[in-house]
């Protein structure tokens, strides 16, 4: 798949480094969108959509025969028209979420380490508590912790849980089994479920077995919301679409009541028919996609393997994030930053980000990006930490 040159292109993983990480010219490995062109058949259909005038737009049904089609096929997933909500992204999303489902002085929990703006949609919705559960770390592969998860929900009366599937940062597709543990839980105990599924597509094709979608491993559809875009698998970010799935109908009009209020229910054209495209015409591009980011961690985990055994690699089963542990080198986080940004000219998402203290000492490295920039990454890591140890 051919390499996109995206600085000047108003990229905010390129262009916007000064404002993230106070200077310009680093190696931009970090926020999750990809540097490859996007899918033909989603650019034919702007250029369509374009010609005609930009009026204000209403969802085609074809939209939602489109989302029903791929969760079916790809997924195993039987969605019901009614069941769709439309938004402008996941991360919005999960703040009206939180908002619609909890009350203020309700806990809402999440497994760290994870995505950050899932404790900022927590802690920006007024009085909330949020609980972090790490996730039990063995080797270089994580899994949940049930005894303690569940001894936090009920210790801290959580009211809502949001899960990663698959999990960002630590490379986790979690299994039918895991998910149905972690789902009996949250029922025994009344506890929602959001569901971020935004990476469900972004597998290694060497897995050995299918992403599971929680809502298909039981009978959760009272208590279960899952949130899905076409946006990581087919680098459509700045087109803002995603779809929430609600069967649970009282829980459905209770989100879109909040949606109209807000005045948040119009919808952008651009998504809609970007998301349509892709989820009809772009499975070849997916595939070839993830061939290239399975290639690049494949050579990533080699490279340190046989070169720098001590910078430990975190499996990386699904979305195409590296987790990099850099704690035989770096007992802080401002000492990743020192050795990734100052030293080796890198922008990676740091560990403390992402909410838990043992993550400090963590980096994440976005690989959805040339062969030459992952090698690029490992020479200046690898080089940098030889001639530490050289001295």
């Amino acid at each position: 798949m051919e390499y996109v040159n995206r600085l000047g292109t108003h990229s905010f993983k390129w262009d916007g480094l000064k404002n993230e990480f106070g200077e310009e010219g680093l190696l931009a490995m970090w926020v999750a969108d990809m540097d490859f062109p996007s899918p033909a058949c989603a650019v034919e259909a702007l250029k369509q959509y374009v010609s005609y005038p930009l009026g204000y737009f209403k969802t085609p049904e074809s939209y939602y025969d489109a989302v029903i089609q791929w969760e079916k096929q790809r997924h195993g997933y039987d969605v019901q028209r009614e069941w769709i909500c439309v938004t402008p992204g996941i991360v919005p999303a999960l703040h009206w979420a939180v908002r619609t489902f909890t009350q203020p002085g309700d806990s809402v929990m999440i497994s760290t380490p994870v995505y950050y703006p899932f404790m900022n949609a927590v802690n920006n919705s007024g009085q909330r508590k949020l609980v972090k559960c790490d996730l039990k770390k063995i080797g270089t592969h994580y899994e949940m912790d049930y005894e303690r998860f569940e001894n936090d929900i009920v210790e801290n009366a959580v009211k809502l849980y949001i899960l990663c599937n698959p999990h960002n940062p630590v490379g986790r597709v979690w299994t039918a089994e895991e998910l149905r543990q972690t789902l009996d839980i949250c029922k025994r105990h009344h506890v929602t479920i959001i569901s971020d599924e935004i990476h469900q597509d972004i597998v290694d094709p060497q897995l050995g077995r299918k992403k599971v979608t929680a809502a298909t491993v039981g009978d959760y559809n009272d208590m279960l919301i899952t949130m899905a875009s076409a946006s990581k698998s087919f680098n459509l970010a700045a087109c803002q679409n995603s779809f929430i799935i609600i069967p649970n109908e009282e829980m459905r009009k209770s989100f879109s009541d909040f949606l109209a209020k807000m005045s948040l229910d119009d919808v952008n054209g651009f998504g809609h028919v970007a998301t349509e495209a892709v989820l009809r015409h772009g499975e070849a591009w997916l595939d070839e996609a993830l061939s290239v980011i399975y290639g690049n961690y494949r050579y990533l985990k080699q490279r340190f393997e046989a070169e720098c055994p001590k910078v430990k690699i975190t499996e990386l089963e699904g979305t195409y994030l590296v987790w990099m542990d850099f704690a035989a080198f770096c007992s802080t986080q401002d000492e990743v930053v020192d050795l990734i940004q100052h030293r080796c000219k890198i922008a990676m998402d740091y560990g403390g980000w992402f909410g838990s203290t043992e993550g400090n000492t963590f980096a994440r490295m976005n690989i959805a990006t040339s062969r030459e920039n992952v090698k690029e990454a490992c020479d200046r890591i690898i080089n940098t930490l030889k001639e530490e140890k050289s001295r």
